[in-house]
C-alpha cells in the first residue's frame, strides 16, 4: 500500500454504502432517528479510520494526527446540515446557556470575518473554530465528516499550513483515501436523507452553528422539510 493508494471506483462503493445505511435507519422527521443514523455514520466511518490506520502502522507509513494537535482546527472547516443538527443537540444537553452563548460570540466572530471573502479566499485563513477550548474539541464525539477524515501524515506539514495558510505551496500532508472514502460515505447518506425531503446543504461550521443556535425551530422546521441555511458556493473557487 501507498500513501494514496486505492481500489478503482472504490468511491462509489462507499457512496452506496452510506446511503444504504441511511436508508435502514430514516428519519421520519424525528431527531432522535436522525441521531441513530449517524451514530451508526460515525461508528463506520471510525472503524474505517482505524483499520487505515493500523495498515499504514504496519507497513511504517507515519499518521501523525494525536490528541492535542489542533492545527486543522484553524482552517475553514465545512459540515452538512444534518451534521450539524446533531451537533447542536449534543451542544444543548451538554452545555450551559453560557457555554453556548460564548460559542455563538466565537462563531459571529468567524463568520463576520470570513463571509467577506471570496470563496477561494475563505480557504486561505487561519482562525479558530469556536468549538476548540483549551485546545480540544468540546463535540469530539459528534464532530462533523470533515473532522473525522482528515488524517495527516506529518504534524509539520499541517503546522507549515497553519503558519502560511495563503501560502499555495504549502500543502498538508493527508491521506487521499481517507478523504475521499468519509466523504462518499457522507453524500451517499445525505442522498437518502434528500429522498426523504430533507434539505441539506453545505457550509462553514460556524455558519451552520449560528442559524441553529440563533433560532430555536430551526431544527424542528428542517425535520419537517425547510432549508435553514444556504450553501457554500463551492463552485465558484478557481479550477486551480
Amino acid at each position: 500500500m501507498t500513501k494514496d493508494s486505492h481500489p478503482e471506483g472504490f468511491e462509489q462503493i462507499f457512496f452506496a454504502d452510506g446511503s444504504s445505511l441511511a436508508k435502514a435507519n430514516p428519519v421520519e422527521k424525528e431527531l432522535s432517528k436522525l441521531k441513530i443514523g449517524i451514530r451508526q455514520l460515525h461508528h463506520n466511518v471510525d472503524l474505517l479510520i482505524d483499520a487505515f490506520t493500523q495498515r499504514c502502522e504496519s507497513e511504517n507509513i507515519p499518521v501523525d494526527c494525536h490528541m492535542g494537535c489542533q492545527w486543522c482546527c484553524h482552517q475553514a472547516v465545512f459540515a452538512s446540515t444534518h451534521e450539524m443538527i446533531v451537533l447542536v443537540d449534543y451542544l444543548k444537553r451538554r452545555f450551559s446557556e453560557e457555554v453556548i452563548e460564548t460559542i455563538k460570540v466565537k462563531s459571529r466572530a468567524k463568520d463576520d470575518r470570513l463571509k467577506k471573502l471570496s470563496p477561494g479566499d475563505t480557504l486561505k485563513t487561519s482562525h479558530p473554530c469556536p468549538l476548540l477550548r483549551n485546545g480540544s474539541c468540546m463535540v469530539y464525539p459528534v464532530r462533523p465528516m470533515a473532522c473525522r477524515i482528515y488524517l495527516s501524515s506529518s504534524e509539520k506539514s499541517c503546522k507549515a499550513k497553519f503558519d502560511r495558510p495563503d501560502d499555495p505551496n504549502v500543502m498538508p500532508a493527508l491521506f487521499d483515501f481517507t478523504l475521499k472514502a468519509g466523504r462518499q460515505l457522507n453524500e451517499g447518506f445525505a442522498s437518502a436523507l434528500r429522498e426523504e425531503g430533507l434539505a441539506i446543504e453545505e457550509h462553514r461550521i460556524e455558519h451552520i452553528l449560528l442559524r441553529l443556535l440563533e433560532t430555536q425551530e430551526k431544527t424542528k422546521e428542517w425535520l419537517q422539510g425547510a432549508t435553514i441555511h444556504d450553501g457554500f458556493p463551492f463552485d465558484e473557487l478557481p479550477d486551480d
